[in-house]
């Protein structure tokens, strides 16, 4: 008989896709092993954690201690890239019994296991792969079905070595990997036999992935997908052959994520981000022309690096506005120990905090003209959640919707027409929600 068998557990996740990702997958590993999902008092805490900024790290380790506060008798597993950062020194501090790394994540059961095993040892458990930066292992989690989402992460790419300057994450998660494309599509095809109508290509640096077109052609096939996207991809990743590939697929969505950064030359080069504005301005034109003149292109706007002047702060937003971005996330600069943006001087936090505000005024500009277009025309919505009397889903192009629930359900596909913009939201039937999905300052990328 397992040691999980009939435990309770819950799994908090913060960050990228990738995470959401690994906390369903490990959600899966727990529930195989006899566990029993429960969100009140359960036995097992997990937290997938993020290290991306310092706002990430604040975050995780506040949920480490109210968990420890609220649920004392819980065992509590930290893992991920905060997990993975974390000195060894303050590993006794955060309140954690077990921490594990990126990359055995896997190893969660067998950690647990150890744990009741011993009757809750007073020595805490930690794994941690000592050599991630040449490390060429996958980290071999699986997932049947999602269980905290209507949609489907499935994780392909793990890793970065591109070391942009201001970025900790190569340093946590290591060289980059590619998952067996077999692999990928036997996983999708048990999510798409659970129900699951739409798939999210995710990865840490997904345009490093050995054979991306291939895989969208494969994945995409698949017999019951609906919808296929990326999480995020990189605008250097963006080359013809991955563009036919979506083009031929009919079940790839409208809409890419790609991280622009900064729309000033001289910043983009103190980022080493390996692309010029005028680059990206040529992807962007290239995409249209191939895919839709009207896909939806959203993107990631960091604000206040070291190097950005006032005259590189107005670049940025006049480009932004510009390519005509949808979505937009506007993020501060945060220095991580460890990068060279760190050893660089920081902006006064006031100047910074200015030039969030008012690129945030753009973005909710540029999100409100891009989902008006909509407004009075039939939109298919994938069902994700009910609120009161709504339901709640995305569009193929990545427009969140609310439409009266007329008995509609989780992940079923409706056709709506949208009567107005609001909150962040095209709203059908006289609804107005509170929810907010528009621009937003992002922590997590």
């Amino acid at each position: 008989m397992s040691q999980l068998e009939n435990k309770t557990y819950n799994v908090t996740v913060y960050g990228c896709r990738t995470n959401q990702y690994e906390g369903e997958a490990l959600a899966a590993s727990l529930e195989e092993a006899g566990a029993v999902r429960s969100a009140s008092a359960p036995d097992i805490e997990v937290i997938v954690t993020c290290t991306i900024t310092a706002a990430a790290d604040r975050k995780c380790r506040k949920q480490i201690r109210k968990l420890r506060r609220e649920n004392p008798r819980a065992v509590i597993a930290v893992c991920g890239c905060y997990a993975q950062n974390v000195p060894e020194a303050e590993r006794e501090l955060i309140g954690a019994d077990i921490i594990i790394g990126n990359r055995l994540k896997n190893r969660l059961v067998e950690a647990l296991s150890r744990w009741f095993a011993d009757a809750g040892s007073e020595n805490s458990i930690a794994l941690f792969d000592r050599d991630i930066l040449s490390d060429d292992s996958w980290d071999s989690l699986a997932l049947d079905r999602p269980r905290m989402h209507g949609r489907a992460f499935l994780k392909v790419q793990d890793g970065c070595d591109h070391y942009c300057s201001y970025c900790i994450v190569p340093y946590v998660r290591g060289r980059p990997v590619s998952r067996r494309a077999d692999e990928v599509a036997e996983e999708a095809r048990r999510i798409v036999a659970s129900g699951c109508k739409e798939i999210i290509l995710t990865g840490i640096h997904l345009g490093l992935y050995d054979d991306l077109p291939g895989l969208v052609r494969r994945v995409g096939n698949i017999g019951g997908l609906k919808r296929l996207r990326f999480g995020s991809i990189e605008p250097f990743a963006v080359d013809d052959d991955l563009l036919d590939a979506i083009a031929d697929t009919e079940t790839f969505c409208p809409h890419l994520h790609l991280p622009l950064q900064s729309g000033d030359d001289s910043v983009l080069a103190s980022m080493k981000r390996g692309y010029t504005s005028e680059d990206f301005r040529m992807i962007t034109k290239k995409i249209r022309h191939r895919l839709n003149a009207d896909i939806h292109l959203s993107t990631d706007l960091m604000v206040g690096f070291p190097t950005e002047d006032d005259t590189a702060f107005e670049n940025s937003l006049r480009f932004v506005e510009e390519i005509g971005f949808g979505k937009v996330h506007v993020f501060p600069f945060s220095p991580r120990e460890g990068t060279d943006a760190a050893k660089m001087r920081a902006l006064p936090e006031k100047r910074v905090r200015e030039r969030v505000l008012r690129a945030l005024k753009l973005a909710d500009k540029l999100h409100k003209n891009y989902c008006s277009k909509w407004i009075g025309k039939s939109v298919s919505v994938l069902v994700e959640e009910k609120r009161a009397e709504a339901v709640v889903g995305l569009t193929p192009n990545y427009m969140r919707v609310a439409a009266k629930d007329r008995g509609y359900t989780i992940s079923e596909e409706i056709d709506v027409t949208p009567e107005r913009y609001e909150n962040g939201m095209l709203l059908t039937g006289g609804l107005s929600l509170s929810h907010r999905d528009g621009p937003e300052i992002s922590e997590f990328l």
